[in-house]
């Protein structure tokens, strides 16, 4: 035990622990759905329906909620929707960017999302890195 393990009464946390980025992709998850909702409601351009607007963002709050560091399958998961995330928002903001379009408006929404699963996706993937090169942690 280091110094302020002894103080805190906890162990240092182990290299798996240190790599374990499921909370951060957790909280862009959220962000991205809320991004969807401001999206909707603010008529921005998205090429498909409110109702799968809305479907993206109960997968997404799911899919948030149930996140842990004990399930390899989840962040499996996480990394295949952060990366369709971004090849959908970041093909969609490429081509407004393209056609010439503004970014601050509508646009706005789509580059956020674009961001926001570029993050997703760098997270989720060193996660995933870290489970598989140092293993699951016992089950309690």
């Amino acid at each position: 035990m280091d110094e302020l393990s002894s103080v805190t009464g906890t162990p240092p946390p182990t290299v798996r622990q240190e790599h374990y980025h499921g909370d951060i992709v957790r909280v862009l998850f959220v962000v991205a759905a809320v991004l969807m909702f401001l999206a909707e409601f603010s008529g921005a351009e998205l090429p498909f329906s409110s109702a799968f607007s809305i479907a993206i963002v109960v997968l997404l709050v799911v899919t948030a909620g149930i996140t842990n560091p004990v399930q390899l399958l989840i962040q499996w998961i996480n990394m295949g929707i952060s990366a369709l995330g971004l090849l959908l928002f970041g093909g969609i903001a490429l081509a407004h960017f393209r056609g010439g379009n503004e970014f601050f408006g509508n646009g706005i929404f789509v580059a956020l999302l674009s961001i926001t699963f570029l993050l997703a996706l760098y997270f989720a993937t060193r996660t995933l890195r870290a489970l598989m090169l140092y293993g699951m942690p016992p089950k309690i």
